[in-house]
């Protein structure tokens, strides 16, 4: 009997250490995925160099996936960054994936994925990380390098919260400093948006560029996975395939690249973002996916349009930067 309950109180000890460790890396932030935070320089102003009017949807442009997961718990299921927005945009990226959320109090934006909250540092009692803030953030950005634009393609992330609520409460940032914005639901030129943040919004009604498109969550293998989705003043063509095995996932990415239908009129958005498993893990589907794409041949004047990433770095952005045909 003893000897039973010594074997059951190492057994408990164990599982408090466990618990204690787990903790502890919990508190401190350690269960992140490190990376580096520095910015690449040679890719902060590489828009500056294009003509003022070429069309946006006729510029390649890298982008960032959950743009605001640097910070956010369980990191191994829904950590799709490992820098900040200001490292993004440093390191080339101008498009930002915006998913926001009504706080408690149901009268602010923050940021989240899925049931996961962003916070502002790596500790678990870091502050959310906010709308406002990642606003603040592009616009210091874009003060430092005129030359240049952001698109923040906002989508109300909870399916709880009151689209119209979300909407108002992003409509009225946008009222703080409306001279930085264009929310215009049509196509800039780069010379129109130099400056400031081009609003696009994946909900029908309000300020901004329609970027509402269907949910590509069927994981049926399609030979054409891109949606076509037809707007007033534009139409958008989307590759999100986003429960695609990784194999079946990079010959989507392969065909959208190979049959772009970029135009004027024609924005197209291709994901290398995926989640195929009932407990995803991002970081590997990125290491494997990011691989594939640095060793694709891409060419020179094509018109790929906005190309997303996970885990970005500088130089997926600068593989995609060098497809324009920049003087």
């Amino acid at each position: 009997m003893k000897r039973k309950k010594k074997k059951r109180g190492r057994v408990l000890l164990l599982i408090c250490g466990i618990l204690l460790l787990a903790a502890v890396l919990y508190c401190t932030g350690l269960l992140y995925p490190s990376g580096s935070d520095g910015g690449d320089s040679a890719n902060a102003d590489w828009m500056a160099q294009l003509d003022d009017d070429r069309p946006l949807s006729l510029i390649n442009i890298p982008g960032t996936h959950d743009s605001g997961t640097r910070f956010i718990l369980p990191s191994y299921i829904f950590q799709t960054q490992n820098t900040s927005v200001t490292r993004q945009l440093e390191n080339g990226y101008r498009y930002l994936d915006v998913r926001v959320a009504l706080n408690k109090a149901g009268d602010d934006l923050v940021i989240i994925h899925a049931f996961g909250t962003c916070r502002t540092g790596s500790a678990v009692w870091s502050a959310p990380l906010t709308f406002d803030s990642m606003v603040a953030d592009t616009l210091a950005f874009l003060d430092a390098h005129p030359g240049e634009t952001v698109i923040f393609c906002v989508k109300p992330e909870r399916e709880s919260d009151d689209v119209n609520t979300v909407r108002a409460l992003v409509e009225q940032k946008v009222a703080q400093a409306p001279d930085r914005w264009f929310t215009e639901n049509r196509i800039p030129t780069l010379g129109e948006a130099r400056s400031r943040i081009v609003l696009c919004r994946r909900y029908e009604e309000g300020l901004g560029l329609n970027f509402k498109w269907a949910e590509q969550k069927d994981p049926t293998v399609l030979d054409n996975p891109i949606a076509i989705e037809g707007k007033d003043a534009f139409t958008l063509a989307v590759q999100d395939r986003f429960h695609y095995g990784v194999a079946d996932k990079w010959a989507a990415v392969q065909y959208t690249l190979r049959n772009t239908t970029a135009t004027e009129n024609t924005f197209c958005l291709n994901f290398l973002s995926t989640s195929p498993d009932k407990i995803p893990h991002p970081r590997k589907y990125a290491e494997e996916l990011n691989g594939l794409f640095l060793a694709e041949p891409l060419t020179a004047g094509e018109r790929y349009g906005v190309i997303l990433f996970d885990f970005a770095d500088a130089r997926l952005a600068r593989a995609v930067i060098d497809t324009n045909l920049i003087p």
